[in-house]
């Protein structure tokens, strides 16, 4: 499925952001499995918005224990479509 997202975030993050979209592009070519994260700093000035068209699937809930309701120790979100 080919798709556009719109991204609209602060021009210093967009180098870490397309640095992560890059590694998760990566590990696909290469065929490694690795956690690829951005610190979201939500404290900072950190504060993306993003936009898409339908029809899209909807968006995915973590798969850790954060999704059931419980914290993770390191309070992260894990997405694995399996």
């Amino acid at each position: 499925m080919k798709f556009t997202i719109e991204c609209d975030m602060k021009d210093r993050w967009v180098p870490q952001f397309l640095g992560m979209l890059k590694a998760m592009e990566y590990c696909g070519r290469i065929g490694a499995s690795r956690n690829v994260a951005l610190y979201a700093d939500g404290d900072g000035d950190f504060r993306p918005k993003f936009n898409w068209t339908d029809p899209l699937p909807m968006p995915a809930k973590p798969n850790n224990a954060e999704a059931a309701g419980q914290s993770p120790p390191d309070k992260g979100y894990l997405f694995d479509a399996g």
